[in-house]
């Protein structure tokens, strides 16, 4: 009995409470998210990403994504930066599921800046089908309709796949037939005159997407598409 009030003893239970609730700040191995940043933010060439003021990515280029990289998941800081500059234009707090997929987006133009997360599919779709997504994060075109549609589809004769897509609004996936090509349209709201048009795409089977909407940077629009599995 006279071992439970051993000095050493306690020395073991002291450092496996340590472990334990560092492991617990951390996220633990057990507890982690998926998560890529994109620069959206028009005036910004290129950003630098922290959480929690450690490093995350750097050097994404605007219209482009960095990879994803494992985090811990629960309540984190996300601070954004114009790339070499140490004081951020996005300073907020994000909620990150364990298990789950995110995109962070520096949305919107510099003086209105704020952090957009999208919650990316994990799962691969059925046999023979691939996903698209649509995100709207061009604060020129405001509110738009989206036609997914075979190339050459005369708009008049057809109603959007996705109507009245909101600046910073991001539609669900679409399911798509593989290996057949596409054209995606977008308008301004209620009118059939394209805006952007992504020319001919194909998906192969199993892939899944997300094409953003953004302001071009010397005028216009672009799109940019992200990898979001296979």
């Amino acid at each position: 009995m006279k071992i439970l009030h051993s000095p050493t003893r306690q020395v073991v239970i002291l450092l496996l409470t340590g472990a334990v609730l560092v492991s617990s700040a951390c996220g633990g191995s057990g507890h982690k998210a998926q998560l890529r940043a994109m620069d959206a933010t028009p005036q910004e060439s290129a950003i630098d990403v922290s959480l929690d003021s450690n490093s995350f990515a750097s050097n994404v280029a605007y219209g482009t994504v960095s990879d994803y990289s494992s985090v811990g998941s629960g309540s984190r800081t996300l601070e954004i930066y114009p790339q070499g500059v140490a004081t951020p234009f996005i300073d907020e707090t994000i909620s990150l599921t364990s298990g789950d997929k995110y995109t962070v987006l520096s949305a919107n133009v510099l003086s209105s800046a704020n952090a957009l997360l999208l919650i990316d599919e994990k799962s691969t779709p059925a046999s023979n089908t691939a996903e698209l997504r649509i995100v709207n994060a061009s604060p020129a075109l405001g509110t738009v309709d989206v036609y997914i549609v075979s190339p050459g589809t005369n708009l008049s004769t057809v109603s959007p796949t996705y109507g009245g897509l909101a600046f910073e609004a991001v539609s669900t996936y679409k399911s798509l037939t593989a290996s057949t090509a596409y054209e995606v349209y977008f308008t301004i709201a209620n009118q059939k005159t394209a805006e952007i048009d992504s020319g001919p795409v194909t998906y192969s089977d199993g892939e899944v997407r997300t094409m953003v909407a953004l302001n071009g940077e010397a005028g216009g629009y672009t799109l940019a598409v992200l990898k979001d599995l296979n």
